[in-house]
């Protein structure tokens, strides 16, 4: 029997690995943790909604924009809430982002109805197809690509040269069988949630490599690769979906390190630094994420707790006034007392023929509920009274 041309072209394409490196297990130790802690983080249903948009936004621009897409995150929120288009000459650049959306909603689709029923993730040649299709549908291709298809015709990405047309489709089925052994612990019930999320994220950052290697289809495959890689972490029941598509976010950002990344894995064989990479980057990006739910969290905690204190004054519209003014202080920064009338549109409409004694009044009522405090001509939000648990916020004076 004739040997695979892969073999000799891509003798990098194994469908093994070893991991021996305690740099790598220490961060997939820190990013197990991570997303257990997240996934127990309460959160009103309002605020989780918009968390979960907020990063499927983010994931579905950065993936993109790898790609060469110049849409921001700004633009496609303004777009996805008015409906609207944009001007013919840039509909591709909307069409590429929404595609994305549609596979990331899927995929969110699909691992909810696995969890319901139990029913394990098993990757497929016609999964993977099938967001290919989807990542290129409507939108203008070359002759030779058809969305969903394998290539025929022998490819290129920059100085990397794909896996012979021809051996396309075996690679990806002995890739799809790799992955689902690798798969194959998450379907014991006694596996512990960290081994668990080993697995998926090894099996996830690994099956976005081989993709990009074999490079199958005739475009869309560092997308497709992507995708691949959220919907193994999405399906693990150990990470939350708002943390799936993280690392799409992290290889935008790092780009050059990316591609540079990718281009050792296969040139020197250096997996483990690719995996290393992506590890170190999800890492980063769970903990910036973990600051934003703390930052929502911290904001609740303090409405609740004005509400709860502002009932000390009677009702009427100087409480209103005054719970108004110590909810519009920002939490980072102080204020200078000229500035606090003109903090928000809603603020000023109050303070409007309102005298300087009035200001003095309420802001020396809600120093004495410890609600804001002030030194000199600064004022600053008393919101660190939320931060049990942390520090002493350096932007209060004692």
């Amino acid at each position: 029997m004739k040997p695979r041309r892969y073999l000799e072209t891509h003798p990098w394409i194994t469908f093994e690995f070893r991991l021996d490196q305690n740099r790598l297990w220490c961060l997939l130790g820190e990013a197990a943790s991570k997303c257990q802690h997240l996934s127990g983080t309460p959160l009103q249903p309002a605020l989780a909604r918009e968390l979960s948009q907020v990063y499927l936004v983010k994931g579905a621009v950065a993936t993109t924009a790898i790609e060469g897409n110049t849409l921001n995150e700004e633009e496609v929120q303004e777009l996805l809430s008015s409906k609207r288009r944009l001007p013919p000459s840039q509909e591709y650049l909307q069409r590429e982002v929404e595609n994305v959306i549609d596979a990331l909603a899927q995929i969110d689709e699909e691992a909810r109805a696995r969890a319901r029923t139990g029913e394990p993730f098993v990757i497929t040649p016609e999964w993977i197809r099938e967001k290919n299709r989807i990542v290129l549908s409507d939108l203008d291709h070359e002759d030779y690509v058809v969305p969903g298809e394998y290539t025929t015709v022998q490819l290129g990405a920059g100085n990397y040269r794909a896996a012979p047309p021809e051996d396309v489709e075996l690679l990806v089925d002995r890739l799809c069988s790799w992955l689902n052994e690798l798969l194959k612990p998450l379907a014991e019930a006694e596996i512990a949630a960290d081994m668990r999320f080993f697995h998926a994220f090894l099996a996830a950052v690994l099956g976005h490599l081989y993709i990009a290697w074999i490079h199958p289809f005739g475009n869309g495959n560092g997308r497709t690769a992507r995708l691949l890689e959220c919907a193994i972490l999405a399906h693990s029941g150990v990470v939350p979906w708002v943390s799936s598509n993280l690392l799409s976010d992290h290889y935008n950002r790092t780009r050059t390190r990316y591609y540079q990344c990718l281009d050792l894995a296969s040139r020197k064989r250096d997996v483990l630094g690719f995996l290393t990479y992506s590890a170190q980057g999800y890492v980063d990006m769970l903990r910036e994420q973990i600051d934003r739910v703390h930052g929502q969290q911290r904001r609740v905690a303090w409405i609740n707790y004005v509400h709860e204190v502002m009932q000390q004054v009677p009702d009427g519209a100087t409480q209103k006034r005054q719970r108004t003014m110590v909810l519009c202080m920002p939490a980072d920064r102080a204020v200078r007392r000229a500035e606090i009338r003109r903090l928000t549109p809603e603020l000023a409409e109050m303070y409007a023929g309102k005298t300087e004694k009035t200001l003095t009044r309420d802001l020396n009522r809600l120093q004495d509920l410890l609600l804001l405090r002030r030194s000199g001509n600064l004022l600053y939000s008393c919101i660190d009274q939320m931060d049990a648990f942390l520090p002493i916020a350096k932007n209060c004076p004692p």
